[in-house]
C-alpha cells in the first residue's frame, strides 16, 4: 500500500515538472491572417452598389469576399444585416446586427434598427403562427350605385336577395334567388349582365373566367363565357343554403332545409364526406358557410350559433354564440365578420393557436336589411336584402402597427442650388384600404440632423407575368417552375430576382407545396420587404398559415391558373425625396452616413436605413 502511494507521488511530481516545462518553452506568436485591404474595400463597394440596386443576393456574395480578405471589416456585419433582411432571413440579420454592437458598442443608428428588425420579426411570426391580430373596422353606409361606380339607369331590382359572392379579381355575383336571377359584373365591366336561371343560391368563382351556381332545388350549373348558357353539373342530394371552394377541385355546400352539410369534389359532384356537428337545443339550422383554408365557419341561425369546422379531421373544434346568424365572411388574418337578422354586422376576432373566438365586436349598428357579406380587396361589403344600399368596412390598426418599408436606388440630384436625396421605396402591409386613405408623414435623419421629407407613390410599371410554383407534374401556362419543397422554393427565387428585380410583381405558390415555419417566414419576409405579391394556389386546402403569409403581402387565395391576378388596391412602389440644408452637403463621414427614414401613414408605422455613401452612388 506503500509503496503504490510514493509511486503514485513520483508520478504526480513527474507530471507537473513537464507542465512548468511546456509552460516555459517559448513558443511563437500567433500570426493573425493578412488583410488585403484594397481588395477587401473593392468587393465592399461592389456590395454596396449592388444593394442599392436590389442586387441583395450578389451583395451577400462580394460582402463574403471582402470578409475574407479583410477579418477586421467590422461595417461588413452592418451591411450584411441590412442585406439579409431585404431576402426574409430575419435570424440571421439580427445575429450580423448583435456582432456589429458587441465591435461597436456606442453605435447610436445600429441599436434602433436592431429593435425594429426584432418588432417586425416578432409581428411576422404572430401572423404565421394563427395568434390573433387584434385591430378596429371603419365603416360607412353607402349607395351601391355609387359604390361600384353603376350606370345611373341600373336597377338591379332584387326580389328575394340569395348571397353575393366575389372572386379574388373582383368578380361579382348577386343572387336574386326569388326573382329567378343571376346579376355578374366581369373585372373591368361597370354594370351587371342578369342571367335568367330558376332559384340561384349562391355563386362560386374558382377564376375569372366561368364559376359554378348553386340552385335551390340542388342543381349545380357552370357559367360559361360571355353568351354561353349555363350548363347542368348535377345535382346535390339536398337543397343548398351556401356553398364555399375549400380547394380548386372541392367545395362546401350546407342545407338549412334538409340540415346537413358536406364536402363534395368537382367537377363530378362526388360526396367526399358528410360534415357532422355536436348536438344542439334547437334543430341545427346551417344557413351561411365560409372557409378560411383548413377551417369553415358554419353559421346556425336556430341555435344562434356559429361552429369552426376542422376540414382535415371533419370535426367542430369549438363555437361561440351569434344571435341570429344570416351570413358569414374572413378577413384576409382570419377575422370572421357576421351579419345578423336583428341588422348589425359583427367581427369576431379568432386565435388559431388556442382555437378558440378572443373577442367579438359590433362595427355595424344600424343596418335595416342587411343580409349577405362579400369582399373586395381588404375592404368588405354587406348588402341589404333589397340590393340598393351596402355598407362598406375596412381594418386599420388598433394601435401602432408595423407595416414595411424597404429603401433603394439612391441618387443624388441638385435643385435650385441644392442638393437632394432621392430614394424609390418598396411599400407593403396588412392595412392597404387605410394606408391608401391616409397622407403619410415622413421624417429622415443624417448626419445627426433632422430633415424632412417628402413621398409619393410611384404609377405602376410594367412588370413580368405572375412566377408560378408548382408541384412536380403540374404544368402551367405561363411561366412555371416544379418545386417539392419550401426550401426549393426559396432558391430558385432567389435566382429569379437577381435576374429580374424590379420586374418581379406576383408569385404563386401551391398549397401542396411543404413549407417549414422558418422557410414560409423567410418566403414572407423577403415579399412584404421587395413589394411582391404572394398568392396560394390551391390546389389542395391551403394551411391558414400560408393564406396569412399571401394576405400581408396583398395577395390571396387562388382556385386556378387561368386569368388574371387581382390588381394591386394601391401602389407598391414610390419615392423619397430629401432636400438637404444650405449648409449640408452629400459627403459625410461613413459613421455618421447611414439614413434613417420613419414614414407612418396613420396608426401604420413603417422604418428603414439605408447607408448613404455618395461617392459611391
Amino acid at each position: 500500500m506503500d509503496c503504490d502511494r510514493a509511486m503514485f507521488c513520483r508520478m504526480l511530481f513527474l507530471s507537473l515538472c513537464i507542465v512548468f516545462f511546456l509552460q516555459a518553452v517559448p513558443s511563437e506568436p500567433a500570426v493573425l491572417p493578412p488583410a488585403d485591404r484594397e481588395e477587401a474595400e473593392k468587393y465592399f463597394g461592389n456590395a454596396y452598389g449592388k444593394y442599392c440596386g436590389r442586387d441583395y443576393f450578389g451583395a451577400l456574395g462580394d460582402l463574403d469576399r471582402a470578409l475574407k480578405m479583410n477579418t477586421f471589416l467590422v461595417d461588413y456585419y452592418l451591411m450584411q444585416g441590412l442585406v439579409l433582411h431585404r431576402v426574409g432571413r430575419a435570424d440571421d440579420a439580427l445575429k450580423s446586427l448583435r456582432y456589429f454592437l458587441e465591435v461597436r458598442p456606442r453605435d447610436t443608428v445600429a441599436p434602433r434598427i436592431l429593435s425594429r428588425f426584432e418588432e417586425e420579426g416578432r409581428f411576422l411570426g404572430e401572423v404565421l403562427s394563427g395568434r390573433p391580430v387584434f385591430s378596429r373596422t371603419a365603416s360607412s353606409a353607402r349607395d351601391l350605385k355609387t359604390a361600384l361606380g353603376l350606370p345611373v339607369l341600373q336597377n338591379l331590382g332584387i326580389k328575394g336577395l340569395g348571397k353575393t359572392e366575389s372572386s379574388p379579381a373582383g368578380r361579382l355575383a348577386v343572387a336574386d334567388t326569388l326573382g329567378n336571377r343571376l346579376w355578374v359584373r366581369n373585372r373591368g365591366e361597370r354594370s351587371f349582365s342578369g342571367i335568367e336561371m330558376e332559384a340561384p343560391v349562391t355563386v362560386l368563382f374558382p377564376g375569372e373566367t366561368g364559376g359554378i351556381v348553386l340552385l335551390e332545388s340542388g342543381k349545380i350549373l357552370s357559367l360559361g363565357g360571355s353568351g354561353e348558357e349555363p350548363a347542368e353539373l348535377g345535382k346535390l342530394p339536398f337543397s343548398p343554403s351556401d356553398g364555399s371552394l375549400i380547394s380548386e377541385n372541392s367545395f362546401v355546400a350546407v342545407s338549412a332545409f334538409q340540415r346537413k352539410a358536406g364536402i363534395f369534389s368537382l367537377p363530378d359532384l362526388s360526396l367526399v364526406s358528410e360534415l357532422t356537428f355536436p348536438e344542439t337545443e334547437h334543430p341545427f339550422e346551417p344557413v351561411a358557410a365560409a372557409a378560411y383554408g383548413e377551417w369553415l365557419a358554419v353559421a346556425d341561425r336556430n341555435n344562434s350559433m356559429v361552429s369552426v369546422v376542422s376540414l382535415r379531421e371533419g370535426r367542430t373544434v369549438f363555437s361561440f354564440g351569434a344571435e341570429s346568424p344570416r351570413d358569414l365572411a374572413w378577413s384576409a388574418f382570419g377575422d370572421l365578420f357576421v351579419v345578423h337578422e336583428k341588422g348589425e354586422v359583427t367581427k369576431t376576432t379568432i386565435s388559431f393557436e388556442t382555437m378558440e373566438a378572443v373577442r367579438s365586436e359590433t362595427v355595424v349598428r344600424e343596418a335595416p336589411g342587411a343580409w349577405s357579406l362579400f369582399s373586395l380587396g381588404d375592404r368588405m361589403y354587406c348588402l341589404d336584402v333589397g340590393g340598393g344600399s351596402l355598407w362598406e368596412m375596412y381594418l386599420f390598426p388598433e394601435e401602432s402597427s408595423p407595416a414595411f418599408l424597404s429603401l433603394d436606388t439612391p441618387s443624388v440630384r441638385r435643385e435650385e442650388g441644392r442638393e437632394s436625396f432621392l430614394l424609390e421605396a418598396s411599400v407593403s402591409g396588412p392595412y392597404r384600404t387605410y394606408m391608401s386613405r391616409n397622407r403619410p408623414v415622413v421624417t429622415s435623419v443624417w448626419n445627426e440632423r433632422m430633415l424632412t421629407a417628402n413621398f409619393r407613390f410611384l404609377p405602376p410599371q410594367g412588370s413580368e407575368p405572375p412566377v408560378f410554383f408548382l408541384p412536380p407534374g403540374r404544368k402551367s401556362g405561363g411561366q412555371f417552375h416544379e418545386t417539392a419543397s419550401g426550401k426549393e422554393v426559396l432558391h430558385i427565387l432567389g435566382e429569379l430576382w437577381s435576374e429580374k428585380r424590379k420586374k418581379l410583381a406576383d408569385v404563386v405558390v401551391a398549397a401542396s407545396i411543404p413549407f417549414s415555419r422558418g422557410e414560409l417566414r423567410e418566403l414572407a419576409g423577403f415579399c412584404v420587404h421587395n413589394g411582391i405579391r404572394l398568392f396560394a394556389f390551391c390546389d389542395t386546402i391551403p394551411p391558414m398559415s400560408l393564406l396569412r403569409a399571401s394576405g400581408i403581402t396583398g395577395g390571396g387565395p387562388l382556385y386556378t391558373l387561368g386569368g388574371d391576378l387581382p390588381g394591386y388596391s394601391f401602389s407598391h412602389r414610390g419615392e423619397v425625396r430629401i432636400p438637404l440644408p444650405s449648409d449640408e452637403t452629400s459627403s459625410g463621414f461613413p459613421s455618421r452616413s447611414v439614413l434613417s427614414v420613419y414614414m407612418d401613414v396613420g396608426s401604420a408605422s413603417s422604418r428603414d436605413w439605408m447607408p448613404l455613401w455618395p461617392d459611391l452612388l
